[in-house]
């Protein structure tokens, strides 16, 4: 129903995702309450998460309401490659299904 969506609508939708991202930031603080790790710092990592909203905002036709450091969110281009770069099956667990070993089909015949 198009009348549900309206403006005050999308301002609820704003407010939980600016009440969500605090909620992470906790988090994020609680993680690193005993300093920075080395490869991935604080800062870059609620940048991320910031563009994450953003960018969900503006999936459903939302406006951002994060500022994001550029700099910063480039510092996690790998993450997003990981997460929407196509998936490589693992040889050892997943069984392929274009392998055969023997070209002849074997039938309960040829086993009883």
């Amino acid at each position: 129903n198009p009348e549900w969506f309206d403006a005050e609508y999308e301002q609820m939708i704003k407010d939980m995702c600016l009440a969500s991202f605090e909620s992470e930031s906790k988090i994020v603080d609680w993680i690193f309450e005993k300093g920075e790790i080395d490869f991935l710092p604080k800062a870059v990592v609620n940048e991320f998460i910031k563009n994450r909203f953003n960018n969900s905002l503006e999936s459903i036709g939302i406006d951002k309401i994060f500022e994001v450091d550029e700099k910063l969110l480039a510092e996690t281009e790998w993450f997003d490659d990981e997460i929407i770069g196509t998936k490589h099956g693992d040889f050892f667990v997943k069984r392929s299904i274009n392998y055969s070993k023997r070209t002849q089909s074997i039938t309960s015949d040829d086993l009883f």
